[in-house]
């Protein structure tokens, strides 16, 4: 799992990308609030590692809770578009395609 911290912007104050073999690709931030400038929420993407479009989004806000969507997520799928993101969404997804090919072929070795 690789896990990097990318620098923040404005309201996203700690950005980490790694995978979850059986979700995908996790695109995860902490974004301030912009209510309560004390407060941060975990907001988190999920990518289909072949397509990388969103697959899953949540965070922990209010917003989120009752109407299941929020502008925390709508903050995050703008960050997909640096290239710094970018290129680590890249590198975890390579990694973790070489990880299932490992696995795929643990079988062929019996």
């Amino acid at each position: 799992m690789i896990s990097t911290q990318i620098p923040s912007k404005s309201y996203v104050k700690r950005t980490s990308v790694f995978y979850v073999l059986s979700e995908g690709i996790v695109v995860a931030g902490d974004i301030q609030s912009k209510s309560r400038a004390n407060l941060v929420h975990y907001t988190r993407l999920v990518l289909d590692p072949i397509t990388l479009k969103v697959t899953k989004a949540s965070c922990d806000c209010e917003g989120f809770t009752f109407r299941g969507k929020c502008w925390h997520i709508e903050t995050l799928k703008q960050l997909l578009n640096d290239t710094k993101v970018k290129e680590e969404v890249e590198k975890v997804r390579q990694e973790m395609m070489q990880l299932e090919e490992d696995i795929a072929s643990w079988g062929e070795m019996i």
